[in-house]
């Protein structure tokens, strides 16, 4: 086999990660509109067929860089997660080091909103960003199932989804927060009030309650939504 078919797929990772890296570079600079498919070749080095072959438009290569962060973020979230702390105490070493790395550098967190954005015009840039978030979604979901265990409960599928809601809620909020008004948002706050949340639910039969009755809801609402026909 000729020598280049050995080198074609190490080759074209680090071609892929090099235009990753400069895109991250350019749409920091620019932002997403601002930002050109040319501009991120001749960062990285490569032609604009490059960025072509390897993503298709400058939509998807935003999506891709959004992914790798993604995808490096829950690894670490899985990574801290300690399930000998006690269940309250579990949330605040991930959301401290969320907002911490947010701080650090805010600038996959900026194309995250610029892409939220967008994608309240574009399907398609809302269905790729929805299936972003499903996985944050099931991270977290896992962690709070995960934390019932240890604790000898179970929590209904749709219950742990209305958590997850809730961390992604808080954490992308809070992070908008500090996007804006930098230092605003007290380090420890996320972490905080997910522990106070879990603290409730783990002490207030009434809290509990409410949330089943919400997640409950959900439920009854999606389904309907999925056969909007019914009655």
């Amino acid at each position: 086999m000729p020598r280049g078919e050995f080198d074609r797929g190490p080759r074209k990772a680090r071609t892929r990660a090099a235009l990753l890296e400069a895109a991250a570079r350019v749409y920091a600079r620019r932002g997403f509109d601002g930002a050109t498919v040319d501009e991120v070749a001749e960062e990285a080095g490569f032609t604009k067929g490059a960025v072509y072959s390897h993503f298709g438009s400058k939509e998807n290569l935003l999506l891709a860089l959004l992914d790798e962060h993604l995808t490096a973020q829950i690894a670490e979230q899985v990574a801290l997660f300690d399930s000998t702390r006690d269940s309250w105490e579990r949330p605040r070493i991930g959301a401290d080091r969320w907002m911490h790395e947010l701080r650090r550098d805010p600038d996959p967190f900026r194309l995250f909103v610029e892409l939220w954005v967008h994608a309240q015009r574009d399907e398609v840039l809302r269905e790729r960003l929805v299936s972003g978030l499903g996985a944050w979604r099931a991270m977290s979901a896992g962690f709070a199932a995960r934390g019932a265990a240890v604790a000898g409960s179970e929590l209904s599928e749709e219950l742990t989804a209305q958590w997850a809601n809730t961390v992604i809620g808080l954490s992308v909020g809070l992070g908008m927060v500090e996007l804006i008004d930098e230092g605003g948002v007290a380090p420890g706050l996320l972490g905080a009030m997910l522990a106070i949340l879990v603290r409730t639910l783990e002490t207030s039969e009434e809290a509990r309650a409410m949330l089943k009755g919400v997640a409950a809801g959900a439920g009854a609402g999606k389904a309907l939504s999925d056969n909007p026909g019914s009655d």
